[in-house]
This record gives C-alpha cells, sequence and structure tokens, in this order.
C-alpha cells in the first residue's frame, strides 16, 4: 500500500467529512463489474481484503481505494478486421470508403467485440487529510490523479481542491540547489539524477542519471540558461523521490528503516493489522516530508 507516486491536491475551502456518512456515500459509488456492453467502470472497493468499510480512517487522515476495470481490446485486432472489411466493401461496390465510414465500421466492430472482450483491472489508492486540508493520490500521471478526485467529487457532491500551489517554483529552487551547494537545506542530499531544460529552446533537454550532479559539465548546462525541471532528492535517509516542476512527486521511495518500523510494529499478517500500521507511518511520514518542503519553496501561494 505504500505509495509510489504522489500528486498533492489542496482544499480551497474548508472541507468536513464524517466517515459514517462519508461510508454510505461511498457505498452508493461501490465498485460493480462491467456490463457486457460497457467498456469500463470505476468504484470504490475495500482497502483490505478483511475490511468491512470503503474507508479507514486513521489520526484525521481517510484513505480511499478506487478499482478502474476495462475491456481489453488490442487495436491492432480492431484495425486488422477494418481493413478486411473496408476491403471488402470496396470490392462489392467498386468505390473507395471514405474516412468517416470507416470511423462507422469501427465503432461497430468495437460494439461486436465489447461483450467477448476479457476485463481487467487497476487501483488509484488515495488519501484526504483532514488536519493539513489535502488530497493526495497516487498517480504517476495528473489524468489518473483527476479519475480519482472526479469520482470521489461525484460521490460527496462537491470537491472544492486545487493542485498545491507554493509562492517559489520548484524549477526557481531545484535550479538553485544544484547551483548552490550551501543553499541545500540540512538532511537534504541530490542523488545523481535531474532533467535540464532551455526556456528559450523547448527542443533542447538533458537528462543525468547516475552522474555527479556538482560536476562542472552538468553546471555549465546552468551557466547556458538551462533550468532543472526534475531532480532525484534524498530526505534524511528516509524518503526518496524525484521532484517534478509541477510539484508532483515521481519514484517515491521510503528509507529501510521506516519499513523496518512498519514491519516491527504487527507481530500477525492479518490485512487490516498491516494496513492500519503502514498507512499511519506513511502518512505521518510524507506529513513531515511536504510541511519542510513547502517551507522551502517559501509555503503555499497565498491568491490575494
Amino acid at each position: 500500500m505504500w505509495f509510489k507516486n504522489i500528486q498533492v491536491f489542496k482544499c480551497s475551502s474548508p472541507l468536513a467529512l464524517n466517515t459514517e456518512q462519508l461510508q454510505e456515500q461511498l457505498n452508493e459509488h461501490r465498485f460493480q463489474p462491467c456490463k457486457s456492453i460497457e467498456t469500463y467502470r470505476l468504484g470504490w472497493v475495500f482497502p483490505a481484503a478483511t475490511s468491512d468499510q470503503l474507508l479507514h480512517a486513521s489520526n484525521k487522515k481517510i484513505l480511499l481505494c478506487l478499482r478502474r476495470q476495462e475491456k481489453v481490446i488490442p487495436a491492432a485486432v480492431v484495425n486488422e478486421i477494418l481493413k478486411e472489411r473496408v476491403e471488402e466493401l470496396e470490392l462489392k461496390d467498386h468505390r473507395k470508403v471514405g474516412r468517416k465510414e470507416k470511423l462507422n465500421i469501427k465503432e461497430d466492430i468495437l460494439t461486436e467485440m465489447t461483450p467477448k472482450a476479457f476485463a481487467k483491472s487497476s487501483y488509484t489508492w488515495g488519501y484526504v487529510d483532514l488536519a493539513n486540508q489535502w488530497v493526495i493520490v497516487d498517480a504517476a500521471s495528473s489524468k489518473k490523479a483527476e479519475e480519482f478526485l472526479d469520482l470521489l467529487r461525484q460521490t460527496i457532491g462537491s470537491l472544492p481542491v486545487i493542485p498545491l500551489n507554493t509562492e517559489v517554483t520548484p524549477t526557481t529552487l531545484m535550479t538553485h540547489w544544484l547551483n548552490d551547494i550551501s543553499s541545500r537545506p540540512a538532511g537534504l542530499a541530490l542523488n545523481g539524477q535531474c532533467e535540464l531544460r532551455s526556456d528559450l529552446d523547448e527542443g533542447s533537454v538533458i537528462r543525468c542519471k547516475q552522474q555527479e550532479l556538482d560536476a562542472e559539465d552538468v553546471l555549465a548546462h546552468l551557466q547556458a540558461g538551462k533550468q532543472v525541471t526534475k531532480l532525484a532528492i534524498d530526505w534524511q535517509e528516509r524518503v526518496q523521490c524525484i521532484l517534478n516542476e509541477d510539484l508532483s512527486i515521481k519514484r517515491l521511495r521510503f528509507g529501510d528503516d521506516l519499513l523496518e518500523e512498519a514491519q516491527d510494529s504487527y507481530a500477525d499478517e492479518d490485512p487490516m493489522t498491516r494496513l492500519d500500521a503502514d498507512f499511519t507511518l506513511m502518512t505521518l511520514e510524507l506529513q513531515r516530508f511536504l510541511h519542510e518542503l513547502i517551507e522551502w519553496l517559501g509555503g503555499e501561494h497565498q491568491s490575494h
């Protein structure tokens, strides 16, 4: 359950949730398998196998899990059938099949194949942090995060959130860190990976992996006007990740000490005990890290 990527959203107006009421609302949007003619379905599922609720609450944080089931229809198969049908029509009617007619034929093929297609599922985790008024989603893409937020919005009726925004842009801060060793906060280390981009030339991108980022050849790119858009960082040997220019966090990993602490906190393999321990420790650590990150970035942006 440990998150691997996070996108942080801030409530633009106070959000209060009652867990009993929320459980009833979640039940109304509980996951149901795709019907034969549906291409996909979304819904909430139990966070643990032994759970009897569609949420897990701890320290004013509410964990949810979205399941997406979609029919798998290989594009190559559809295109092959489409090609065969178009060729048959053109041969039979002695004419050229137009683009619009091809699209109609393709839609017919998809309608025929959908009831027979295999279904696959994917899961998106996220939690509402009522104390900090955040919604944090384990998603590598904004599209996947928005899917989670949209279903939560439908579930509770309203969800006034915006992407977390700070006074200083991540690009400005990461460039400063790379350019000036003394500017790096205590407990922060660079992890040998970054992406540099020039504002003047969108096609000019330098990607460094497993390199000494303080080397002269890397710093020369900064002197030439490039800025840091991605940077691998290590915070207190407890959180490692790649910080992106949009404040999203990718390839999130937690330190061995923290993972061992989680394992030591439960003596058996009961899924709910394990979930509670993992969720509590992960969210507390993320809270500490995010507070420091926001402070480094000059605090949350205040709209005037």
